[in-house]
């Protein structure tokens, strides 16, 4: 069942990515990419509202099932922004005192993406 309200929140959020995307793209172009800014700006904010508040005061007070965090945490923000995530994990080894393995995990993430992105745009390429 958990991988029920994964699937409907990463709809969700994929629906409302895109949304936001077009919205704000058409409002202030495309040559620079502020609708992904915003959606991995708000998702990594939502993502940190609900585990650094809502989630701890649900636990306490029983009030949000295992189903619910995995709809929006999971699924929601997932579709909606992976880069809420990865904010969230460099966040907690933040919190944790491993300064030196966020900023490990912040270069590689962008470093690697990038590369990743080069490397396949090329042998796509090559391949056409």
């Amino acid at each position: 069942m958990h991988l029920f309200y994964v699937f409907i929140g990463g709809g969700l959020g994929a629906i409302c990515r895109y949304l936001a995307t077009s919205v704000i793209g058409s409002r202030f172009g495309i040559m620079f990419p502020f609708g992904t800014l915003f959606v991995n700006t708000v998702g990594s904010f939502l993502m940190a509202l609900i585990l650094g508040f809502l989630l701890p005061l649900a636990r306490t007070t029983n009030m949000m099932p295992e189903s619910l965090r995995l709809l929006l945490t999971v699924g929601f923000l997932g579709g909606f922004t992976t880069f809420s995530s990865f904010s969230m994990e460099t966040l907690t080894l933040m919190r944790g005192g491993s300064y030196f393995l966020a900023i490990i995990n912040v270069t590689a993430n962008i470093v690697l993406g990038f590369c990743a992105a080069v490397i396949g745009y090329k042998l796509s390429s090559s391949l056409c």
